[in-house]
């Protein structure tokens, strides 16, 4: 019995004496190896998700802002003309639309004095498309100072936005609700009829005709669309009465998206 127990005594003496073999340690090094791995793309995608996650906040955050603008903007069209009538929608088309709005009467401001109302003023609000194999683009919003031909400001409130399953960013109703048809070739691209409702030029004091941003920068110059003679179109932009937004707000990598849209009754067109 004794002696069983001293040779196991001497027999586990010669292991520790031993040390780890190659073996040993090479088996160690490959699973600390795996589960560093293992530790890294875990950390390295929970990082990815959160930032993910804050750029697709943000892109909502965005977008609802932009939306609540530019509705309260089209709720507020008025005629460039009051006296005629015919010029409170200059151009409408699925990515674009301009048109003049009552901004400067919008205070609720009470006096005893009457106050003359302040002109109207003009407005581009548009989708530029920066990448036309999906589609996504930024929303960029134009006014245009009194004279609407210089600009005030331009800003860009949506960074990744897109049309929604095809359908117009702007869509026209008629007065009695029915949806205006934007594939007719209302405008001149140059002299190529295209799709939209594009006033007809030369009216008094329209100022820049299709306001263009271009694709490096916020520049705004005069585009190319004109209204198209063959298919005056002047007659559904003055019967207009409501003006539906619609866009899809994505992540940077255009793998989750978030739909939002608006229905913006227009107005009388008189100051308010």
């Amino acid at each position: 019995m004794l002696s069983r127990t001293r040779r196991a005594a001497r027999a586990r003496l010669a292991h520790d004496e031993r040390g780890i073999t190659l073996a040993e340690l090479m088996v160690s090094m490959i699973l600390t190896t795996i589960l560093g791995t293992m530790a890294v793309m875990f950390f390295v995608g929970a990082s990815h998700a959160g930032y993910k996650t804050v750029l697709t906040n943000q892109n909502s955050g965005d977008a609802r802002l932009t939306l609540d603008s530019w509705t309260s903007m089209l709720r507020m069209a008025g005629w460039l003309d009051p006296s005629i009538k015919a010029d409170r929608f200059e151009e409408i088309t699925s990515t674009k639309i301009v048109f003049y709005a009552n901004l400067g009467n919008r205070s609720t401001a009470v006096s005893g004095a009457f106050t003359a109302p302040a002109a109207t003023t003009k407005v581009a609000l548009m989708l530029r498309v920066s990448n036309p194999a999906t589609g996504v683009g930024q929303l960029i919003e134009v006014v245009f100072k009194p004279d609407n031909t210089t600009v005030h400001s331009v800003r860009q409130l949506g960074f990744n936005a897109k049309a929604t399953a095809g359908q117009p960013i702007f869509q026209p109703y008629s007065r009695i609700g029915s949806a205006i048809d934007l594939t007719q070739l209302g405008c001149l691209r140059g002299s190529t009829p295209t799709a939209g409702l594009c006033l007809q030029s030369g009216q008094p004091n329209s100022g820049m005709l299709d306001p263009s941003i271009g694709a490096g920068s916020l520049a705004v110059t005069s585009g190319n669309h004109r209204g198209n003679p063959a298919l005056n179109v002047d007659k559904a932009l003055n019967q207009i009465g409501s003006i539906a937004i619609a866009f899809t707000a994505v992540d940077p990598s255009n793998t989750s998206s978030m739909a939002f849209t608006s229905l913006a009754s227009v107005s009388s067109g008189y100051p308010s």
